[in-house]
C-alpha cells in the first residue's frame, strides 16, 4: 500500500513546485524583459490527465525548470535610455559574479557617466562600459538599431549585444538576468536590432497562466484524494486482520 500512496506523494511534490511556477510568472507579468519560466513535466501531465483523474508525474523530469524565451511586445515608452531588442540577442551587465545576460532594457546613468541596469550593474559596450559625458545630458544619447551609442554627433560606444547557440544552458539568477556556465561562450548577435524608446514586455499571459493554476489545483485535490483512499483502504485491511 505504501507503494501505491508514493507517486501520488511524489506527484503532490511537483504539483507545488509547478504551483509556484505559475505564480512567480504571473507576479511577473508586467516586469520588462521578464521569461516565462515552465516546468518541464507540464506537457506529460497533459497527456496523463486524459487518463487518468490522478496523474503520475514521471520521476525523471519532476521540479524542472526551463525558461521560456519567446519575444515579449515592444512597447513604445518615449525614454532615451529604455532599450529594446527586436529578435534573438542578450545586453550583458557586469557584475562583481561575472557577466550576466538580459532582455531588460531600462537603463540608466549612474555618477560617473556610465550607461547602468536598475541594479547598478554598467551595461557593456563592444570596448567597455558606455560612458556619457558629464557635460551632455542623458536624454539626448542616440542609439542606432546597430547598437551605436551617440551623442550630440559624438560616437560614444556600441552596446555588446549577444547570442549563444543553446539557451537552455542559462540560468535564471533574478528577476530579468542570466548566468551562464563557464563552457557556453556567447556570440556577437547578428540578426536583432536595437529599438530606443522602447521597453520588451514580459512575455506571460495571464490567461494561460490562469488556466494553468486551476489545472494545477484540480491535479493537487485529485492526488490529495488518492491518498485519502490508499489511506482508508490500508484502514479497513488492519481493521480486518486485527478482527
Amino acid at each position: 500500500m505504501a507503494d501505491s500512496v508514493g507517486p501520488s506523494a511524489s506527484s503532490l511534490e511537483a504539483l507545488g513546485h509547478q504551483y509556484q511556477t505559475i505564480t512567480h510568472n504571473l507576479a511577473n507579468a508586467s516586469t520588462t524583459g521578464y521569461k516565462r519560466r515552465r516546468d518541464l513535466f507540464t506537457a506529460s501531465l497533459q497527456r496523463e490527465l486524459a487518463n487518468s483523474a490522478a496523474p503520475q508525474i514521471p520521476s525523471e523530469i519532476r521540479c524542472q525548470t526551463s525558461v521560456d524565451f519567446t519575444q515579449g511586445a515592444l512597447v513604445q515608452t518615449g525614454r532615451a535610455l529604455d532599450l529594446a531588442l527586436d529578435g534573438s540577442g542578450l545586453f550583458i551587465v557586469d557584475s562583481p559574479e561575472g557577466p550576466r545576460y538580459t532582455r531588460n532594457g531600462s537603463f540608466q546613468v549612474n555618477p560617473q557617466g556610465q550607461l547602468v541596469d536598475f541594479a547598478g550593474r554598467p551595461l557593456a559596450g563592444q570596448n567597455g562600459p558606455i560612458i556619457v559625458p558629464s557635460s551632455q545630458s542623458p536624454g539626448k544619447v542616440q542609439v542606432s538599431t546597430d547598437g551605436t551609442v551617440s551623442i550630440a554627433g559624438q560616437n560614444i560606444g556600441k552596446l555588446r549585444v549577444v547570442t549563444f547557440e543553446d539557451p537552455k544552458v542559462l540560468r535564471p539568477i533574478d528577476g530579468t538576468g542570466f548566468a551562464a556556465p563557464p563552457d557556453a561562450a556567447p556570440t556577437d548577435a547578428t540578426k536583432v536590432a536595437v529599438h530606443q524608446g522602447f521597453q520588451e514586455a514580459s512575455n506571460v499571459t495571464v490567461i494561460e497562466e490562469l488556466v494553468g493554476l486551476i489545472t494545477v489545483t484540480r491535479l493537487y485535490e485529485a492526488n490529495l484524494k488518492s491518498i485519502n483512499t490508499q489511506d482508508e483502504r490500508m484502514k479497513n485491511i488492519l481493521n480486518v486482520a486485527m478482527g
